[in-house]
């Protein structure tokens, strides 16, 4: 009874966290994308696969980045009673995606108004997404079962506005508008103005480091979409991502669960009880795999089954299914490790160790996919990702070796 009172707070902001984060990502794997598989051609329903990629790779880079800084970053604001700068970051980057942005997606939809709408779209999501942590911050997780909820609504009314009108580039922007309307009444966004304090600098500076690192971190998320399209074309992507979609909830709930310990990491004191963190993430990488793994492989084949059943009689598929379901497994750990290497490691480690993945992730896929086709390149993804955790369990290792020489010093 002690232990779990001890950690009852922990437990139940991991449950919430992950409740809020799990309404959001059924609204888009449960219902926006199979009832869209059902109304639309797959030209529509692979544009919008490869819509929402982009829009969580940019948007998990700079609105969650920034809000993760702002729970390592919030100890050194309350001891300067100071509060600003975030609004004034997330002004500027929303400023410079706006402008690299809109040119890029003017020449990939061949629509101004299309891109007018994915350019807002993006920029409201940053709102979104920064506001969670903030709710995390503030330990009001009730908000992000709210908002997240709104969410849900807003996908069942888009879709609706879509059977009559067809419009694609609206299927995204309006349960971000609502969220975004929402999120300024429930965060200080609007209340910390554009302050500019004399942490700024280092804030940046940490935003920019951590910025690159889950640039690279998300990208090993979406990679895949970006590069079958060309590869394969938009059948053979609607069935990836119906299998994969399915599989991959595990890798998505994992984020919110990754953020919480990234807040409790950044608060941990004490060279004991840092030490034997590191020990713990070392250990549980294994059990977490082989659990993920063995999870997904039947939850997938059943969701496939009642949400895309048209694609059980695919090639190969029952080989898919289980390769996908190893990929997202390995992400798991993956995504857990690095919340935990945020605090212990340099960026500049763990960017090394992305590019370590994406150099084999493009030599084995270029080989595999043309001998085996689809399941060649997630056979690629198995070993990229593998060789990314091996690195960081490396990486932890060090790090809990030299936490340990360190502690043999002091006692000197």
């Amino acid at each position: 009874m002690e232990l779990i009172k001890k950690y009852k707070p922990y437990i139940l902001d991991l449950f919430l966290n992950t409740i809020g984060f799990a309404i959001y990502i059924a609204s888009q794997h449960l219902i926006l994308l199979p009832i869209l598989d059902k109304i639309a051609d797959e030209t529509i329903y692979s544009s919008v696969v490869l819509y929402i990629s982009i829009l969580n790779l940019i948007c998990s880079t700079t609105g969650g980045t920034l809000g993760n800084v702002r729970l390592i970053k919030n100890s050194d604001y309350e001891e300067k009673h100071t509060l600003g700068d975030f609004t004034r970051i997330l002004l500027v980057s929303s400023i410079i995606i706006a402008v690299i942005g809109f040119p890029i997606t003017v020449y990939i939809t061949k629509s101004f108004i299309e891109s007018i709408f994915l350019i807002l779209t993006i920029l409201i999501s940053n709102v979104r997404l920064y506001s969670t942590c903030y709710y995390r911050l503030e330990n009001k997780y009730n908000k992000v079962i709210i908002q997240n909820s709104i969410y849900f609504g807003g996908v069942i009314l888009t879709l609706s506005i879509f059977y009559f009108l067809k419009k694609t580039y609206l299927l995204l922007f309006i349960p971000e508008l609502l969220c975004f309307i929402y999120s300024l009444k429930s965060c200080d966004l609007l209340k910390m103005k554009l302050t500019k304090t004399v942490e700024m600098i280092s804030t940046v500076k940490d935003f920019i480091k951590i910025g690159v690192v889950s640039f690279f971190a998300n990208l090993t998320s979406y990679f895949d979409r970006f590069v079958i399209y060309p590869m394969f074309g938009a059948t053979s992507l609607a069935v990836y991502f119906a299998v994969n979609s399915m599989s991959n909830l595990f890798n998505l709930v994992t984020t919110p669960i990754s953020t919480v310990i990234l807040s409790w990491v950044s608060n941990v004191k004490g060279e004991n009880t840092k030490n034997k963190i590191l020990k713990l993430t070392i250990l549980a990488n294994v059990p977490i795999v082989l659990f993920v793994t063995i999870v997904a492989i039947p939850v997938t084949y059943i969701a496939l089954a009642i949400l895309y059943n048209q694609y059980l009689s695919a090639d190969n598929i029952t080989i898919l299914i289980i390769t996908t379901s190893m990929v997202t497994a390995i992400g798991v750990a993956v995504s857990l490790v690095k919340s935990v290497l945020l605090k212990f490691c340099s960026a500049n480690k763990l960017v090394i160790a992305y590019f370590i993945y994406f150099i084999v992730l493009i030599i084995a896929s270029y080989f595999l996919s043309r001998k085996i086709d689809l399941i060649g390149f997630t056979i690629a993804n198995i070993i990229s990702k593998t060789v990314l955790l091996l690195c960081f369990i490396v990486m932890l290792i060090n790090s809990k070796s030299k936490m340990e020489n360190e502690g043999e010093k002091n006692e000197f």
